[in-house]
């Protein structure tokens, strides 16, 4: 989901089940984030549902041009 807008945390609900093998062994994503960090991450998800929103709302116009 965020990946794809260019941030580079994941979902903090989903990091504590990700993990992945490499040639060094498993490395797992980070349990906890500085306030900061957390509050740079929600500031960019509100921009993320933005977009999203404004997304929506042009859809929607467009499916209703089509009526």
């Amino acid at each position: 989901m965020w990946k794809s807008e260019g941030m580079n945390y994941g979902r903090m609900d989903r990091s504590r089940h990700f993990h992945r093998e490499c040639g060094h062994g498993i490395h797992r994503r980070r349990h906890f984030f500085t306030k900061e960090e957390r509050i740079q991450m929600l500031e960019e998800y509100k921009v993320w549902l933005e977009k999203e929103k404004q997304g929506v709302e042009e859809k929607i116009e467009e499916l209703k041009k089509t009526l």
